[in-house]
């Protein structure tokens, strides 16, 4: 099967956006479909991690499609050093920071990233008239990537899959930061038209799933590569290494990291990795954690791969909003292929919570629980490794479920 794959974020990209589809290519070209990548170059991305591009398979071809970079514009226009938002929106914006929030949430949906759209659309246009193909995904964040699924599946009447990494109109920082109702109701009017025309809408988990609007739907989870981890030995330390690696985004209160730490009676240390968290929230840890904290800028994969199996605790979030049940993070599936006791905060039956549970990966607690998690992190032994099973999680496992539904 020939595919042709519209994704905004790809290597040299890095961070969480990428992994999924870089995880899956490799198994979708092991099982004889053949794949073409069309991508932005010189866009807004969270971190850049060059080491990626090795993973890109040599039989992947790659169109790279500049993208129009919002990030100088957003800190000439606030002022400020500060980097464009990514995965969030100021909590209380003012002045011209509020004005560009709002114009952001009301008048440029669905994302900021619909500016790429139409020279990625003549990229595809142009490829779709001189080679064949017979499936077309788009994934999403950026969801207005969607939008050039939409257009071309009807102009050339292929099959299309849309792939679901978070919600659409209920992403957290729109619940979180809501837009006027007639916004709204463009943000569910595009949602729709998305799910209701694709032949099949990949999506992460059962919950995000159960909120989109009525199509066709698969769950396929973003799942662990095990050669990530191939090689990779546990050694053991004299106290307690706690982690939490990668971004923070709007709805984790970190707050909760600092709480937890200073009920903490054991030795330990606290580790933030390729966290980007302002001079306020380091100083909130700071004031609990004294010289116990390390905060380490953004690592390569392979290397945040490495941190998460030499450490004795792993720390999850998940973002606090309505509607939060099925959220579930490339991280938590790389956090159980660790085999590290994994800490979690969320509310109550969450996607993630209930993977953790039934692999026996960790425990979760509610996000007033902070003393009730401290006790259990006391009482975790050093050197403990969880052994649960965790196959159903792994991408091996998620590609058989996708390579059906390509093929049906």
């Amino acid at each position: 099967m020939k595919i042709l794959l519209i994704t905004y974020y790809f290597p040299p990209c890095g961070g969480a956006p990428v992994q999924r589809w870089l995880r899956f290519l490799p198994h979708l070209l092991r099982r004889g479909h053949q794949i073409t990548v069309v991508t932005s170059t010189g866009g807004d991305y969270p971190f850049i991690d060059e080491s990626l591009c090795e993973k890109i398979p040599p039989e992947v071809r790659v169109i790279r499609v500049p993208a129009l970079k919002m990030a100088g514009i957003w800190q000439k226009l606030t002022r400020s050093g500060s980097d464009m938002p990514y995965g969030k929106l100021p909590a209380q914006p003012k002045g011209l920071s509020q004005i560009l929030v709002w114009l952001r949430l009301n008048l440029i949906i669905p994302d900021l990233r619909v500016f790429w759209n139409p020279k990625a659309m003549r990229a595809c246009f142009a490829e779709l008239s001189q080679k064949p193909y017979d499936t077309i995904i788009t994934t999403g964040p950026p969801h207005s990537t969607h939008l050039i699924g939409l257009k071309l599946a009807a102009r050339h009447n292929l099959k299309w899959f849309a792939d679901f990494r978070d919600p659409f109109s209920q992403i957290h920082y729109l619940k979180l930061n809501p837009p006027c109702r007639l916004s709204l109701a463009i943000y569910k009017y595009l949602e729709n038209e998305v799910v209701s025309s694709a032949n099949c809408n990949l999506v992460v988990s059962e919950a995000i799933a159960d909120a989109l609007p009525a199509g066709r739907k698969l769950v396929v989870n973003n799942g662990y590569d095990p050669q990530d981890f191939a090689g990779i030995e546990y050694s053991p330390a004299e106290s307690m290494r706690i982690k939490y690696i990668g971004q923070f985004t709007q709805g984790q209160d970190i707050g909760l990291i600092a709480d937890l730490c200073s009920r903490l009676s054991r030795p330990y240390t606290l580790s933030l990795i390729g966290s980007k968290i302002g001079e306020k929230e380091a100083e909130q840890l700071r004031a609990k954690t004294a010289d116990k904290l390390n905060i380490v800028p953004f690592v390569s994969h392979a290397r945040a791969v490495q941190e998460m199996v030499q450490s004795e605790l792993l720390l999850l979030i998940v973002n606090d909003y309505e509607g939060n049940h099925g959220m579930l993070t490339t991280k938590l599936f790389e956090y159980l292929a660790s085999r590290t006791p994994i800490l979690c905060f969320s509310s109550d039956d969450t996607a993630a919570a209930r993977i953790i549970g039934q692999s026996e990966a960790g425990k979760s607690f509610d996000y007033q629980q902070i003393f009730e998690a401290a006790v259990w992190v006391d009482q975790l032994v050093i050197g403990s490794r969880m052994q649960g099973n965790i196959f159903a999680y792994s991408v091996e496992h998620q590609i058989d479920k996708l390579d059906t539904a390509l093929r049906s």
